[in-house]
C-alpha cells in the first residue's frame, strides 16, 4: 500500500449521474491534482480503504465536483457520501512524509538546547502541528513545514528554526535548568498536567494520511 494523502471528504451528491462535492482537507486540491492512485476510505471508519478511478473532477478551487467510477447513479453517490477520498502515487511520491510513529518521541532541540520532545500530531486547518511536550511542562504547537522544523528520524531530533519560539521560550541564558526544583508551594508539572492531542496516522511535509 502507498502512502495515502487526504484530499477531502465526499459530501453532497450532486445531479443523476454520480456527481460528489468534495470538502477538501488542508492541501487537498493539490493532492488532487498531483495524485495518480485514489482510494476511498471504508464506511464507518473501519480503516480500510477501497481502490477507485477519479473519471472526472470539476466544480471550483474551494469546492471540487468529483466523480469517481464506485458510482454511476445518484443514490451509489450517496452511499459514499462522509467517506474521505485519498490520494497515492504520481507527483506525491517524492515528497516527503513521515509516519506518526516516527515522529512521536523524537527530541526537540531549539536554538543548541533541548526543549522537550515530540507527544503527538494533530491536523490544523492549515497545516500539521507538532505537539511538543516540554521538559519543564506544559506543551507547545509547531507547524510541521520544512522551513521552520528540520526533522531527522535517523538521529531522533526535530530542530525548530531559530527564534521561531521567541514570545513562548526565553533565550538559553535566562532559561532554567531542565531539572531544576519547583518555586517553594508549586508542584512540579506531571503528565496530568498536558493535554494530549489526537494523532494522525500520517504526517506530511506539506499534509497528510495513512501507511
Amino acid at each position: 500500500m502507498p502512502a495515502l494523502w487526504a484530499c477531502g471528504r465526499l459530501g453532497r451528491a450532486h445531479g443523476l449521474k454520480g456527481e460528489l462535492y468534495l470538502d477538501l482537507e488542508p492541501g487537498g486540491l493539490e493532492v488532487l491534482v498531483r495524485a495518480a492512485e485514489f482510494y476511498v476510505a471504508e464506511p464507518g471508519g473501519a480503516g480500510g480503504v477501497t481502490p477507485c478511478a477519479l473519471t472526472r473532477a470539476g466544480g471550483t478551487d474551494r469546492r471540487p465536483l468529483v466523480v469517481i467510477d464506485l458510482a454511476a447513479t445518484r443514490e451509489e453517490a450517496r452511499a459514499l457520501s462522509g467517506r474521505e477520498l485519498y490520494g497515492a502515487g504520481g507527483e506525491l511520491a517524492d515528497v516527503p512524509h513521515y509516519l506518526v510513529d516516527e515522529l512521536v518521541g523524537l527530541e526537540v532541540r531549539y536554538e543548541g538546547r533541548r526543549l522537550g520532545e515530540i507527544a503527538a500530531v494533530v491536523t490544523a486547518p492549515a497545516q500539521e502541528l507538532l505537539v511538543v511536550r516540554r521538559d519543564g511542562g506544559g506543551e507547545l504547537m509547531v507547524p510541521l513545514v520544512d522551513e521552520l522544523v528540520a526533522v531527522d528520524v535517523a538521529a531522533g531530533t526535530a530542530v525548530v528554526r531559530a527564534g521561531l519560539l521567541a514570545d513562548e521560550v526565553p533565550p538559553a541564558d535566562e532559561a532554567p535548568p531542565a531539572d531544576a526544583a519547583p518555586p517553594a508551594g508549586e508542584a512540579a508539572a506531571s503528565d496530568d498536567d498536558v493535554t494530549r492531542g489526537g494523532a494522525a496516522p500520517e504526517a506530511h511535509h506539506g499534509d497528510a494520511a495513512e501507511e
